[in-house]
């Protein structure tokens, strides 16, 4: 009696726990299978907002084609799914070509978009296309950024996560032909110094504990020169002294560095050097 009792009571817990299992499985396949369709419908919104991007795009440059003929031209306008676009057809980099600028942007769609073509031989040909999220975005500028003598385009945003100092700059450099453009370069917290052909500027990390990077554009490259950090003890406090090295701040088996008292003055005017010294976030 009491071992049948005892098997009874075994069998009984063991259909219990395989309810229980059988019950979290079914549970965990319903939300995953309530994901997959959900990321399902949003990666079919994505392709119908991308189709419809792509449609107002082609109409763009057909009414600019139809205004090939000038130097100047511009026109803004929404089509009827609510995308505003804006035409500026004008010499914007140089008194040699002109480039057309085409941007894209919509309440419901997430990120702006801005293409730019040159004027080539009575026809548009795309020299930078660049898809920016609008939350990120602050503005975008023309300007020599590496000290060539040509104007580059510029544009500015400020990253949505992270706890630390993250304004960054995406470059597209001119080219000799003064028709088409470089790859993008991304920096973070920069102070161009076209004069120098040197960026400089704040890496990304807590207030006073973060390092300084210089740059020198080489072409359509660009070298490392040197970081510039404070340097710290076995109990990560700082020991008053500067390190000037060609390696990223802490790198192991950091060799060839040079000791200083104090940051050359070189940095000191920097934007955002009061992040790096961390005066005023103590």
């Amino acid at each position: 009696m009491m071992l049948l009792l005892s098997c009874g009571q075994s069998n009984e817990k063991k259909n219990k726990l395989l309810d229980k299992n059988q019950t979290v499985t079914k549970t965990f396949e319903q939300r995953e299978k309530e994901r997959l369709e959900k990321r399902a419908e949003i990666e079919k919104d994505e392709k119908l907002d991308s189709l419809k991007l792509d449609r107002v795009l082609s109409d763009a440059l057909r009414i600019a084609e139809q205004n090939i003929g000038k130097n100047k031209f511009q026109k803004n306008y929404k089509t009827s799914s609510n995308i505003e676009v804006e035409l500026d057809l004008d010499n914007h980099f140089t008194k040699d070509y002109p480039h057309l600028i085409i941007r894209r942007h919509a309440d419901d769609i997430d990120d702006l978009y801005i293409d730019i073509y040159s004027k080539v031989d009575s026809k548009f040909e795309k020299a930078v296309s660049h898809q920016q999220w609008k939350l990120t975005y602050q503005k975008d500028t023309i300007q020599d950024i590496n000290g060539d003598g040509l104007k580059d385009f510029v544009l500015n945003w400020y990253g949505a996560n992270g706890c630390c100092l993250k304004a960054f700059s995406d470059i597209y450099l001119l080219r000799n032909d003064k028709k088409t453009f470089s790859k993008s370069f991304e920096f973070i917290n920069p102070t161009f110094s076209p004069n120098e052909k040197i960026i400089r500027g704040i890496e990304y990390g807590h207030p006073g504990y973060t390092s300084i990077y210089k740059y020198k554009w080489n072409g359509e490259a660009v070298d490392t020169l040197e970081y510039v950090y404070y340097e710290t003890d076995k109990e990560d406090k700082k020991t008053g002294k500067i390190i000037i090295s060609k390696k990223r701040a802490y790198t192991k088996n950091n060799k060839n560095i040079k000791k200083l008292n104090s940051v050359p003055a070189e940095y000191k005017n920097i934007q955002n050097y009061d992040w790096f010294t961390g005066k005023g976030y103590e």
